[in-house]
């Protein structure tokens, strides 16, 4: 072989490996910080955040993102059965699944559609419980409602979670029955919190804590409602129009935007202070007074210091 011809060979060798090691070398990084970020992130009830990502200074992704994924024809199967059945509720029993028992009641969806939403609450309830990293022992009934029967006006769910759990929905026929998922996983993330901390403390805890982690808990479900990327971002497009104040007060306005924002300020609590910390000042609730948890004893700051800074991180 010549010797223009080595030398051609050669070059085409070193230039394909250092094609090579450029695409390696540019992967690495992604792939480090896709491991850092896992850790971090995970949003069990005993985990917290790294102090080095404690304070993210942009919107950050939900602490445990997960696909938000309602076929019923989904892999993601309940590996759990809980045996017996729930209580008894109002209506006809169309679905039975591994965790949950679902009712229909009359003058809303229909009972084929009622049970096809059982199917998808299932795969909901799944969702929820991985990134709340708690799980039900006992099974829950779920109940689905025509607005008429709603305890308020313009109710659209309720969790029972002192005695015998049960959740309720309320929609009439026509309705978005995406939408009505959602709600049904909020409420089924009630159903979690009083697992994760019993249900004398469920009873009493503040409503800021109360809906804004079960909101948060929803994940996926809920941030579908307004089409955000990130609680963070959504906390922000609301704060930057206008929509801002004393956080306590913020439900007399528009209650689902009250849930957004205290969503938001549940996971700069515990991205910046650690879930310890967070559970904590859940289990100091000393009733449903919006903002009346232990914050100071906890952090060291009054309620209204803390949303204050993180209000200084979303401008």
């Amino acid at each position: 072989m010549s010797r223009s011809k080595s030398a051609m060979i050669a070059l085409i060798i070193t230039a394909t490996l250092l094609v090579i090691v450029g695409l390696t070398g540019a992967s690495t990084p992604a792939q480090h910080s896709s491991a850092a970020l896992a850790s971090v992130i995970h949003a069990g009830l005993n985990t917290s955040p790294s102090p080095a990502t404690a304070s993210p200074v942009s919107p950050t992704p939900t602490l445990a993102r997960r696909s938000f994924n309602v076929d019923s024809r989904s892999k993601l199967v309940p590996t759990v059965f809980l045996p017996g059945r729930g209580p008894d509720l109002p209506g006809e029993m169309v679905y039975t699944g591994r965790r949950i028992d679902v009712y229909a009641g009359h003058g809303t969806f229909s009972p084929d559609e009622v049970a096809a939403m059982g199917v998808k609450a299932e795969l909901a309830l799944s969702y929820i419980q991985k990134r709340f990293d708690a799980q039900l022992t006992e099974r829950i009934s779920v109940g689905v409602y025509s607005t008429s029967q709603a305890p308020g006006r313009g109710t659209r769910g309720i969790a029972y979670t002192y005695g015998n759990t049960n959740v309720r929905i309320y929609y009439r026929p026509g309705e978005s029955q995406r939408n009505a998922l959602v709600i049904l996983s909020h409420e089924m993330a009630h159903a979690l919190q009083a697992e994760a901390y019993g249900r004398d403390v469920q009873s009493r805890a503040d409503t800021v804590l109360l809906e804004g982690l079960a909101s948060w808990i929803s994940g996926e479900y809920w941030l579908s409602l307004s089409g955000a990327p990130s609680f963070q971002s959504r906390a922000r497009d609301l704060y930057l129009s206008g929509f801002s104040g004393n956080l306590a007060s913020l439900g007399g306005s528009n209650l689902d935007m009250a849930y957004d924002m205290w969503a938001g300020f549940v996971e700069y609590l515990a991205r910046t202070y650690g879930w310890p910390k967070l559970n904590q000042l859940y289990l100091s609730g000393r009733g449903r007074g919006p903002g009346s948890a232990d914050y100071r004893g906890i952090y060291g700051k009054s309620f209204q210091e803390l949303y204050t800074d993180w209000y200084t991180t979303l401008k």
